[in-house]
Formats: structure tokens, C-alpha cells, sequence
């Protein structure tokens, strides 16, 4: 489903823009006219309108492993009957589940999983989207079945009984959901007579058959009302040409059936009439303390060649000196701030603003209101600067212009999204526009950000409420806001701080590819070594884009080997974030990513994008490493932020909780909350300067430089770094270490989650870890993830979350099945999983084997796709002391040798004869457990005392 608000995410959406110098659109003969696409782009596109009136978009990419479909319709839970919601979302669910060609509801899955694929969907307000990638070979039975989702569904009576379960039980896996939950009170009180008033999800109440209408029939005539071709969009990614393409999909998709759905603007307020300013107040469950700001402007999508909410979004969100952010951070109000498009229709949409409070900033979020509303008068003061439109054209025109391939089931499903929204020529550069200076549109968008037409949401645990909503029982309060207490003071000195962003210095300007060295070496070498440095170095030759990866992980053996210290640690990395932020912010938008990230054993630096400015950046974030001058009051804010981050526990999803506590289980270095909690009670600004200054030195820098960069950037890269790290001889580093479970190991650990779900994740590991138990690990999860899911939640519906995954652990192999089920107790899961473990081999045939191995052999090999994903392979290798670079080679060699006897013998030694078990259990309302015939243990702490370990690099 959809979220409400956007937050750091809308800001970057300013970069996205076509350079109309450097591109041109095709027409075809039949007139039709193609899509502008960027000079980095490989692929070959056509656009076409078939006669039902079905648009579709055809990418041929010869070289790409995988081949995408996605179809969107433009139908969603907005358009749910009165008293029906979520039948828009059921919809979405019941049309994986057989059609007239293909009956078997375990049929779609199954094919699209043995030949290497996943599929899913999604419903937004007004949209659906339906997306599938599956290995390039496979994709023309892959798009027969999917055709068929929209020619003739089955809904066949008894999977709309079970499959309304599955709702169900997404809907109370959502309970604990503060986003929904904020959902559910803006529904409550916004127009009832807005269609995006009504709820969303759905449930058994209202799904639920009536005297008067079954839900199948009420189903049925949904789909006959909405699904029609005229409101459809499809794209299609394949190796095949065009020309292939289109004779496949042509008489795939024209069966389609067009019944001229005209989809009306949406003529009614969002909110009732008079009733902004509004100011609510809703108790979260988790410790969120979090201010909303919403205002009702008009629908700018069509717009996008202007663009006006982006341009009004980044200076909102604009994170650097002067700005709003910076100000609120200064006075201890906030630590985060996003700002952009919160909710759209057909008529007109919502801004966001969404503001991460401070303990006083909640005490004080009157004061917040009044930094905002005078930032956004100061806007409109100031007028719309065209200098700042223009940069933020050049960043959308370096975004599109050096475009790099992405996944390609990604790709599709935003494709034809846009299809919705984008002229024909613009649906590839559509997100990227930015070419319509029009100070008049955005003089008008400001005046819509007023304090009178506001609708402020309050988040935390203390307010005081008196309303409890419908769906997900949230108390909240509603009243008038005082819009006389939040007039801009012009006589505040520090609300006159606030300002325009400067002129952005990390716009890359040289964007030229240096020249190769001959001979070119297969993989990094390394080009510098000394006591506590070592610096790898490969110039690309595949990609060829002006940017590159500079990855540094500083390693030390004081991050993570006691609570205190990987408290401290986590403490450090987001003070340093965050102290950087005021002068790495433009860099960010200027197509520089950077992160300072904690890690097992150290901290890693990473920084990617554009080349160009990229050395200046690093300078600047080593000065800050090297020099730390940490704001105390600062210092203060995001230790509470990490304390109540920690203690958030409760209101994540129960089924992230479990296996944060299988982690926790496995991994030395990890930590139970409780534990770091304590840690960072007791922790001020000295005791971090300290484990700061003993961090650095006792660290080593392990480095690597990847991309558009010539031979003498390791060399500048090293005397940088000879500021940070210690030229003394290198202290001994410890290795990671895994718990390593012993052959017949059965061990149960059962964990307090408070939800009324029952929680199962079963974790069975490797018999060691060479190739070959990896090799025979993965398969075994490739084999049961389809059958998992399909058995267990589509027709025994134990749960919405049901799922079996490889989970390897710094290479040490294992596999995780993992369900979380509303309605049977853990001791009935377990039960489950254990017969459809005991008969998991002796269903499989050799032609499936074949089909599951082939498939894992292609995910396995799949090329990388685009210059960040090959350097996280160079980044994993040289961390696991692979040198050699060959791992994924090694792994399918292994795999390619295995039989189905050889992994039948496999599967019977390890996974069921001798197992190396470990189980996870939270047995929700029942409050019952599964008898083990092994070791019922108490904590993560007593299951790593007991054990030997695997120590790796």
C-alpha cells in the first residue's frame, strides 16, 4: 500500500531532468512517436497503441539477463464501493490465483520462481501496479499467464473465502504500523465525501458477504466496472527486438478488453469545507515524536515539465546553512526534515512537510510552526529565483544524461506508472524533467503554503486525546489551529537566519572519462600499501560514466566487542552524519552519495557519484574525523533519538523483531537493546570524544577506489588519510565471528514479542562453509520458497507472512523459513513447516530440479548491471579476503557439479537427519510452544557462550 507522507526521499526528486540539447524523439512510420531516451541508454524503445487502445511501451536490451513486464490501472482504493474497503486491494490479490488458461492458483508463482523470477503488486489510491521479472528466455510464457490476469480471472469461489484470510491478516500485521495508523486518523478526518476517505486495507468485516451481495459478486463487478485497456499502461523489457516484441505482445494484450472508462476528476475538497487550520493530535505506538504539516494545493502532475513541487520541495527540505532545518537543529527542535508531494488525485494533491521532533521540540512545537511558516513567508518574499531553478535543472540534466541501467522489474513498474502521467515522448525522461521556468506557477504553489489552509498532525505519546479511530484504534484530538500564534515575528533575530541555499560547489563540471591504461587489469589491484593502509585501484572500462566508488572501512577492535562499545560506536557514526550534514548536503544533491556507516569491526566510509568534486568532499568529511568539534546540545539530541530509536522495539514489524533476535542469536558483536540502552544512559559527550580518539587510533584503512578515476587519485587518497590513521605498525584486528552450530544441534529460543500473532522463524545452517554447502544451501531455498509460500499461506493460510530464504551470514551458509500467523498457535506452525520439510524431497522431480538449478545459476551469474553494483562485488570480495575475485564463479562451478542425488543427500544428512537447527519462537496470544527434542535456551548471550564459531575475515 501506499504511505502517507514522503519525507527525505521527495527532496531528491529535484534532481531529475532531460537535456533537450543533447536528445531527440523518433516517429515511427505508423506515425507513432517514440520516447526521448538518454544518451547513456543502450536500450531501443517503441511505443504503441493497440487497438483496444491498451498503451504499451517495448524496451529491447539484448544483454539483459532478465526480462520485466509491468501493467498499472488506473484504479485503486480510492474507487473501493461505500461500505466495501479494501475490495481494490483484494482484487490486486485474488488475480494471482488462476485464470480461465492457467486454473491453478500455484501455478503463476511456481513458473515465474523456478525459472528465476519474483512477482508482486501493489495498490495506491489510484493506481494498481502488477510487475514480474523472470530469466530472459522464459518471458514469453511468463507474459501469456500474466496477459491472462487481465482477459479472464477465475476468482474462484473458494480461494475469495481463503484469500480474504491473507487480507486479514495483513491488516492486523498493520496494527502496529504508526504509518497506517496516521493513515487512519487523516481518513477520519478529512471529507468523507473525498473517495481517498475510505479505508484502504480491508478486513474480514469488510470483506465479509452480505444478504444482498457476496464479496465474489461485489469482486466481479469491480473488475468488470475499472479493468479496462483504455486505462491501462504496460511495459515490456526483453531480449528480443522490437519488432519480436511487439508480435508477441500484440495479440497477447489486444484480448484486453476496452470498455471506455473515463476517469473523472475528483470534484470534492479533501478536507470539509472551513475546516482548516487543523490541528491533530495522535498518540503512536512507538516512541515517534513527529510533526506533519499538509496543505491542499492543486494537481501539478501535469505540469512536469515545470516541476514547481520539486523546486518548492528542495528548498523546504534543503538541509545546509540557512535553512529551515539547520535552524530548528540549532535551537534543539529537530534532527530531520523532508519536504514534497504527500498524497495525489485527480484534481489536486497534498504538500508535505514532515519534521522529526526533539524532545523539546515536541514541548516547544509551536515554536517549530513559527521557523516554518516564517521560512515559507520568507519564500514567498523572496520570490522564485531562476538561478535556483536552473541548478536544479543542471543536476536533473546530469541525472538523465548518465542514466545507468537499474533492476529491471524496477524499471518497468515506474515506466508504466508514468505512462499514466507523461506525453507519449516524455515517458522516459518525464521523472528527469525540468525545463519550464514559470515563476507565476510557482508564486501561486507558495501561496497555497499558508498557515490558514494547514493541516498539522502531532505525534507522541504524551498528548492528551479524546477520540479512538475506526480501523486501527488510534486515540487522537482534533481542534482548531490558533493560525494568531504562528505569525511570523520579523523582529526574530534567529528566524531572520534563515535564508536561501548558496550556490551549490559540488555540481560536477568535468564529466569527461579519463583514459585506460593498457593493459587493463581483470579486477583491483593494489596500488599502495603501507603499516595501516591498502588501497585497491581499478579504472572502469565496462560502464563508462563520469563517476566512481571510494569505499574506506576503518577497522579497529574496540567497535563492537563489548555493548559499550558498539553503543558508542553506532553513537559516533550518527554524530558524525550529522555534524557533516550543513556542507555534504549539496553534495548529495549534486549526484554525490555518502554515507559513514558501522560495520562489524569498523566503520566505513562510502562515497559514490559523480567523480569530479568527489576528493574535495572526502577532504572535507576526513577534516571532520580528523578534528571532531561536536555541538553538545547536538550530541544530546541524538542520543535520545538512538535511546528511543532502541526502545521502538515493540512497534516494528513482529516478524523483523524475530529475526532481529536469530541475529542477535548468530552474530558476536550484536547486541540486545536493552543492553545499548543502558550504555547510552551512561554515556556523554567526553566518554564519545574518548572511544573517538581511541577508534582512530588503533584503526587501519582498508580502501578501495573503483571507477572514472586515473592512477594517481590512490596516492592523494592515501595522504589524506595519513591525517586520520596512525602511521605506527598495525595492531592485531579480530575476524567476525558466527555461531557455529553442531550436526543433530536442535535449539529453541523463545523471544517476548508483544503481538497476539504467533512467530516462527526456523533456521537451519549449513554443514560448513565451503563452496559446496553454499551451492547446496541456496538451492535448497530456491526449491522451497514457491511451495513454501504457496502451501503454508495460499492454501493452508497460516499468514501473510510466509516466506523461505537463503540467509547466508558472512558467507557461512543457512536458510530461514519464517511465518507469522494470526491464526495458528506456534506449536501448529512449527507442525506445518515440519511436514512440508519431510516432503519437500521426494516431490521434486528432476526436470523441476533442473529448472530451480538453472535459475539459481542465472541469479548467481547475472552481470552486474551498472557500476555501484559491481563495486559492491569488488567491496564484498576484498572484505571476505577473496583477492582473487572469482567467488561467484566458484559458487556456480559448485553448484553446476550437484546432481539431484548429490542434493537429495545433502538435504537428508544436513537438514533432516542431523540438522544444525536453531528456533526462533514468539508464541503471541496462545502462549503455547513446540516440544523440541533439543535445547530450549534463554538469550542470544547463552546460545554464543556455548558455542564454537566460525571466524572469518
Amino acid at each position: 500500500m501506499s504511505i502517507l507522507f514522503s519525507t527525505r526521499g521527495v527532496r531528491l526528486l529535484t534532481c531529475l531532468l532531460a537535456s533537450v540539447t543533447l536528445l531527440a524523439c523518433a516517429i515511427t512510420p505508423e506515425g507513432e512517436v517514440q520516447p526521448v531516451k538518454s544518451p547513456n541508454d543502450k536500450y531501443s524503445y517503441r511505443l504503441l497503441t493497440l487497438d483496444n487502445e491498451l498503451q504499451v511501451l517495448l524496451i529491447s536490451a539484448p544483454e539483459s539477463p532478465k526480462a520485466a513486464a509491468a501493467m498499472a490501472v488506473m484504479v485503486g482504493s480510492g474507487d473501493n464501493p461505500p461500505g466495501r474497503g479494501g475490495l481494490a486491494h483484494f482484487l490486486e490479490h485474488m488475480l494471482f490465483l488462476g485464470t480461465d488458461k492457467y486454473p491453478d492458483p500455484a501455478e503463476y508463482e511456481r513458473y515465474i520462481t523456478e525459472h528465476g523470477g519474483h512477482r508482486n503488486a501493489y495498490t495506491s489510491f489510484d493506481h494498481t501496479n502488477y510487475f514480474f521479472d523472470i530469466n530472459a528466455d522464459f518471458l514469453p510464457e511468463a507474459l501469456d499467464r500474466f496477459a491472462q490476469f487481465f482477459i479472464a480471472p477465475r476468482f474462484d469461489a473458494e480461494y475469495v473465502g481463503r484469500e480474504k484470510q491473507a487480507v486479514e491478516a495483513e491488516y492486523q500485521m498493520g496494527l502496529k504500523s504508526d504509518g497506517r495508523r496516521n493513515l487512519d486518523v487523516l481518513q477520519e478526518v478529512m471529507n468523507p465525501a473525498h473517495p481517498y476517505s475510505q479505508f484502504a486495507v480491508g478486513n474480514l468485516e469488510t470483506l465479509a458477504d452480505r444478504e444482498d451481495s457476496t464479496v465474489r459478486s461485489e469482486l466481479l463487478r469491480f473488475y468488470d466496472k475499472y479493468y479496462s485497456a483504455n486505462i491501462m499502461r504496460l511495459a515490456v523489457l526483453g531480449n528480443e527486438s522490437l519488432d519480436e516484441l511487439e508480435a508477441l505482445v500484440r495479440p497477447m494484450f489486444s484480448r484486453v478488453q476496452n470498455k471506455a472508462v473515463d476517469r473523472e476528476p475528483v470534484d470534492v475538497p479533501f478536507f470539509p469545507r472551513d475546516s482548516l487550520p487543523m490541528y491533530v493530535q495522535a498518540q503512536p505506538l512507538a516512541t515517534l515524536k513527529q510533526l506533519e504539516v499538509s496543505f491542499p494545493v492543486p494537481d501539478y502532475r501535469d505540469d512536469y515539465r515545470a516541476k514547481p513541487v520539486a523546486y518548492v520541495g528542495n528548498l523546504v527540505g534543503h538541509e545546509g546553512e540557512g535553512s529551515l532545518l539547520a535552524r530548528l537543529k540549532a535551537e534543539g527542535l529537530a534532527s530531520g526534515l523532508g519536504a514534497g508531494p504527500a498524497l495525489g488525485w485527480r484534481g489536486g494533491s497534498l504538500f508535505g512537510i514532515s519534521i522529526s521532533l526533539t524532545d523539546k521540540g515536541v514541548e516547544k512545537h509551536e515554536r517549530v510552526l513559527e521557523l516554518l511558516f516564517t521560512y515559507l513567508e520568507m519564500l514567498r518574499d523572496e520570490g522564485p529565483k531562476s538561478w535556483l531553478y536552473d541548478e536544479q535543472a543542471r543536476l536533473a540534466e546530469l541525472s538523465f544524461r548518465f542514466r545507468e541501467p537499474g533492476n529491471p522489474s524496477s524499471y518497468v513498474t515506474a515506466l508504466a506508472s508514468g505512462m499514466q502521467h507523461y506525453a507519449p515522448r516524455d515517458v522516459l525522461r518525464g521523472p528527469y524533467m525540468m525545463e519550464d521556468y514559470d515563476a507565476g506557477m510557482l508564486e501561486e504553489l507558495l501561496g497555497y503554503l499558508r498557515p490558514d489552509n494547514a493541516f498539522v498532525l502531532l505525534n507522541d505519546q504524551s498528548v492528551e486525546t479524546d477520540t479512538v479511530s475506526d480501523h486501527y484504534q488510534v486515540p487522537y484530538a482534533r481542534t482548531r489551529l490558533d493560525v494568531a500564534t504562528l505569525k511570523p515575528d520579523r523582529g526574530d533575530s534567529a528566524a531572520a537566519e534563515l535564508d536561501l541555499p548558496s550556490p551549490n560547489e559540488f555540481i560536477a563540471e568535468d564529466v569527461s572519462l579519463v583514459e585506460l591504461p593498457d593493459p587493463l587489469p581483470e579486477h583491483p589491484r593494489v596500488a599502495l600499501e603501507s603499516e595501516r593502509q591498502r588501497i585497491w585501484y581499478m579504472p572502469d572500462d565496462e560502464f563508462r560514466v563520469p563517476k566512481g566508488a571510494l569505499y574506506i572501512n576503518f577497522r579497529s577492535a574496540g567497535v563492537d566487542q563489548t555493548p559499550e562499545q558498539a553503543a558508542l560506536t553506532a553513537l559516533y557514526t550518527s554524530v558524525l552524519s550529522d555534524d557533516v550534514k550543513a556542507f555534504s548536503y549539496p553534495a548529495q544533491l549534486a549526484g554525490m552519495g555518502f554515507s559513514f556507516h558501522q560495520q562489524p569491526r569498523g566503520i566505513t566510509l562510502r562515497l559514490s557519484g559523480y567523480n569530479d568534486k568527489q576528493l574535495l568532499l572526502l577532504d572535507r568529511l576526513l577534516e571532520v574525523v580528523r578534528e571532531p568539534d561536536f555541538d553538545k546540545q547536538r550530541f544530546e539530541d541524538l542520543r535520545r533519538d538512538m535511546i528511543r530509536a532502541l526502545g521502538n522495539t515493540a512497534a516494528k514489524r513482529p516478524s523483523s523483531q524475530v529475526m532481529d533476535d536469530l541475529r542477535q542469536a548468530l552474530r558476536h558483536g550484536e547486541w540486545p537493546e536493552e543492553a545499548l540502552i543502558a550504555a547510552l544512559e551512561e554515556a556523554d559527550l567526553d566518554t564519545l570524544m574518548s572511544h573517538a580518539q581511541n577508534f582512530r587510533d588503533s584503526a587501519t584503512a582498508e580502501v578501495m577506489v573503483y571507477g572514472n578515476y586515473t592512477p594517481g587519485v590512490p596516492e592523494r587518497v592515501a595522504r589524506m588519510l595519513d591525517s586520520v590513521v596512525s602511521g605506527d605498525a598495525a595492531p592485531e584486528q579480530p575476524g567476525v565471528e558466527i555461531v557455529r552450530l553442531a550436526p543433530g544441534e536442535e535449539l529453541q529460543y523463545v523471544v517476548d514479542v508483544p503481538h497476539d500473532d504467533s512467530l516462527v522463524a526456523w533456521y537451519l545452517q549449513g554443514a560448513g562453509d565451503t563452496w559446496h554447502d553454499r551451492a547446496a544451501t541456496a538451492l535448497t531455498a530456491q526449491i522451497m520458497k514457491s511451495d513454501f509460500f504457496q502451501q503454508l499461506r495460499t492454501e493452508q493460510q497460516l499468514g501473510y507472512v510466509v516466506s523461505a530464504f537463503n540467509w547466508p551470514q558472512r558467507g557461512v551458509p543457512g536458510l530461514v523459513m519464517l511465518v507469522q500467523s494470526p491464526r495458528r498457535d506456534a506449536v501448529g506452525v512449527t507442525a506445518a513447516i515440519e511436514t512440508f520439510l519431510d516432503a519437500l524431497p521426494a516431490a521434486l522431480d528432476r526436470a523441476t530440479f533442473a529448472r530451480h538449478k538453472t535459475a539459481l545459476l542465472s541469479e548467481i551469474l547475472r552481470p552486474d548491471k551498472n557500476l555501484q553494483e559491481r563495486a559492491g562485488f569488488y567491496w564484498s570480495s576484498i572484505n571476505r579476503r577473496q583477492w582473487d575475485f572469482d567467488g561467484r564463479e566458484a559458487l556456480a562451478e559448485s553448484l553446476q557439479q550437484m546432481s539431484l542425488e548429490d542434493w537429495r543427500a545433502y538435504f537428508d544428512r544436513v537438514f533432516e537427519r542431523r540438522r544444525h537447527s536453531l528456533r526462533v519462537i514468539a508464541p503471541g496470544r496462545w502462549d503455547e510452544v513446540p516440544d523440541t527434542p533439543g535445547r530450549v535456551v534463554r538469550s542470544a548471550a547463552e546460545i554464543k557462550r556455548g558455542h564454537a564459531v566460525y571466524r572469518l575475515p
